[in-house]
């Protein structure tokens, strides 16, 4: 792998000498390494990445998509006279004949970008502060993004936040069984079969007019916002797979579901899995911050609507994996996406438990936030 790493960077416009490549990071789906070069003497990183074509089935098209937002995104910035620019948005470093991505002799996609120096990711919130920051940090990512031109943005997995068509899947899996593994579920199949309805409620309000598609990140996870090591604030939105057309409370529904319990996504004590309101408020007062300004009062009334569907789509999509064989998340135990189906359902539970509470605070933070 050394060797392979070794070629494949070289097809890219960068120079000096290879130091090191090691495996980085903690992502479900993509291949990522933290490559470092010697550059004059000076120690150079960048994040090079192999693109899952299994589960990105046209990576050109979801490069197109990544080049057309990072480079609005840099031009908005650019004209607010934003300093720091470079910490401030992704960049992809061209290859030798001027691509996004690589193309290997085995069919593989490959993509460089700068590292993002004193700077880090967290994979659970370690403050209120974390909370806030990276809430705000995506309510500002769909907010640069309300005027990019068209044509419209690729759809890099389609039906991804879908909940009737991850649903119809879901069940097709447990009819399947192709691993024998349904006998063992059974609670939580009844329970996905019981709450199935959830996943109409908002394709219905998008039908009716009431809630727009918008251009949204999709995959709203905490450790997708790159943290300042030095002022604690928020610098760069990553991981731009996913983005393309959807609603806002999809996005926020993700925030909410990664960071307003204190247990990992795999937790197995689900006495400890439950809504912890001054993370939620964080989490509110994030989002509105940069998002508020934008959002109709539909989207407003069903921001925990959305906790609570993206909450029941994770478990969802858990459940059909580990059904299915765990062929789609990177596991490191037979249990792992069962473990994690267990939370997201659990943390579905406190929600529903809260709901009125929760409404109450998004319309308390609304109202109080000046900004908005």
């Amino acid at each position: 792998m050394q060797r392979d790493i070794r070629f494949i960077v070289k097809q890219f416009q960068i120079g000096g000498e290879l130091v090191e490549a090691l495996p980085y990071g903690s992502g479900h789906i993509n291949d990522t390494y933290m490559v470092t070069y010697n550059h004059n003497g000076e120690c150079v990183r960048y994040i090079l990445q192999r693109i899952n074509h299994y589960v990105f089935k046209e990576p050109a098209g979801l490069m197109e998509n990544i080049m057309r937002v990072t480079e609005h995104i840099r031009n908005k910035l650019k004209s607010e006279k934003t300093p720091d620019l470079s910490r401030r948005v992704m960049t992809v470093i061209s290859t030798m004949d001027d691509r996004s991505y690589y193309k290997d002799s085995e069919g593989n996609f490959w993509r460089l970008y700068t590292f993002i120096e004193n700077a880090r990711t967290f994979d659970l919130p370690e403050s209120l502060d974390h909370i806030y920051e990276a809430a705000k940090a995506f309510g500002m990512f769909e907010k640069m993004l309300l005027d990019l031109p068209c044509p419209p943005l690729y759809e890099t997995i389609a039906g991804f936040h879908n909940g009737q068509e991850r649903f119809k899947t879901f069940k097709q899996a447990v009819e399947d069984d192709v691993c024998n593994r349904a006998g063992g579920v059974k609670t939580e199949i009844e329970f996905l079969l019981k709450n199935g309805w959830i996943f109409d409620v908002l394709l219905q309000l998008v039908e009716s007019g009431r809630i727009p598609v918008r251009i949204t990140h999709n995959d709203t996870k905490i450790n997708n916002v790159m943290i300042d090591d030095k002022s604690g604030k928020s610098l760069c939105v990553i991981d731009l797979d996913t983005v393309m057309c959807g609603l806002s409370l999809y996005d926020f529904g993700d925030i909410m579901r990664t960071t307003v319990t204190s247990t990992s996504e795999a937790e197995r004590d689900l006495s400890k899995v439950q809504v912890e309101m001054p993370r939620f408020e964080a989490a509110v007062k994030g989002y509105l911050s940069a998002a508020g300004g934008f959002l109709n009062k539909a989207e407003r009334d069903n921001l925990v609507h959305g906790a609570k569907m993206m909450s029941l789509i994770m478990g969802t999509r858990f459940l059909t994996d580990y059904l299915a064989g765990d062929r789609y998340y990177k596991i490191d135990f037979e249990s792992h996406n069962l473990d994690r189906c267990r939370t997201q359902l659990k943390l579905f539970e406190s929600v529903t438990e809260q709901q009125e509470q929760m409404n109450a605070m998004v319309e308390k933070v609304f109202k109080e936030d000046i900004s908005i």
